[in-house]
């Protein structure tokens, strides 16, 4: 694999993006902020850890300036800017037989719809624990570790698991193949349907939403929803491992000082992700007979705040 894009390349993107550039692959970011790109061109890319700050080279591009064919395509847009990522890289013919396409959005549900437009055979599936930050157009803050989980969206693996594996892993982000990527995500996914749009309706960080003694009370519901039509999905989820997942979360040395992802985009007038989190396990719910009211309210919530909140 020698080209290697980076399909939405904010703050997530330009980690992944910046570390296998580091490790000597030729990377090409590719997003539709066209003063992120700009900035990116002109100086670099600014990137700030826990220890230094300095400048990357790094190509950048919008969408509509593809010309070439990747052999990898990291898909790191938000949930719903996808597939029009994608049908515009494969107009573009950027995506070929042979490209293989991982996604490591947020959310559920990303194989089946990208499967719409490339075969399953290319697509792979990931979850990643690391975090990243924007403190500008072309400005990162990279902090803490974290790894990546991944899997071929059928379930099999071939030569380009394994090659990707070893680009992970030489651009040292802590990857690993999984044998069931599926239970992760909906893993991941459980937190971030819980504490997302509950921190984003109440307007309160992770730790503040704890400090209400009877949160468990709200979070509980939640998770067993979840659990179900997870179950109905063929995933098996352990509610109780699911609730000290997120109540790991609460205190301030771990994310409890933090606002969840939804709450920024809605707070800086940005469409959240609540239709690929809350809305799919109501959709799924509505698919397979499965009652999801609070995963349903907490859906309409966003929407109605996402009326008020962005232009």
């Amino acid at each position: 694999m020698k080209k290697i894009a980076i399909a939405g390349a904010g703050a997530m993107g330009g980690r992944i993006g910046s570390q296998i550039k580091e490790a000597g692959y030729d990377v090409k970011l590719i997003d539709t902020w066209e003063e992120h790109v700009n900035a990116i061109n002109e100086k670099g890319l600014e990137i700030q850890t826990e220890t230094e700050t300095y400048t990357l080279q790094i190509p950048a591009i919008l969408p509509h300036q593809v010309n070439e064919t990747f052999d990898l395509v990291i898909i790191l847009t938000k949930s719903m800017h996808a597939e029009e990522m994608l049908r515009t890289l494969y107009d573009k013919n950027a995506i070929n037989e042979d490209t293989a396409l991982l996604s490591m959005m947020n959310g559920l549900g990303h194989g089946d719809r990208l499967s719409a437009i490339v075969p399953k055979t290319q697509i792979f599936l990931a979850v990643t624990m690391w975090t990243a930050g924007l403190r500008g157009p072309g400005q990162l803050l990279l902090e803490g570790q974290g790894s990546i989980e991944f899997q071929r969206a059928d379930g099999h693996a071939d030569e380009r698991t394994e090659r990707i594996n070893q680009i992970f892993n030489d651009a040292k982000l802590n990857a690993t193949i999984s044998d069931n990527v599926f239970k992760s995500i909906w893993s991941k996914a459980t937190l971030n349907s819980v504490l997302n749009p509950l921190c984003t309706i109440l307007d309160k960080t992770i730790n503040e939403f704890s400090q209400y003694d009877k949160s468990r009370d709200i979070v509980e519901p939640l998770i067993a929803e979840i659990v179900a039509v997870a179950e109905a999905k063929g995933v098996s989820l352990n509610a109780e491992t699911l609730l000290k997942k997120i109540e790991a979360a609460y205190p301030n040395e771990a994310q409890g000082l933090h606002y969840p992802s939804m709450h920024q985009d809605l707070y800086h007038g940005r469409y959240t992700e609540v239709d690929y989190l809350n809305g799919q396990i109501a959709k799924y719910g509505r698919e397979l007979g499965i009652a999801t009211p609070n995963n349903e309210m907490l859906t309409h919530l966003i929407h109605e705040l996402e009326m008020k909140h962005v232009k």
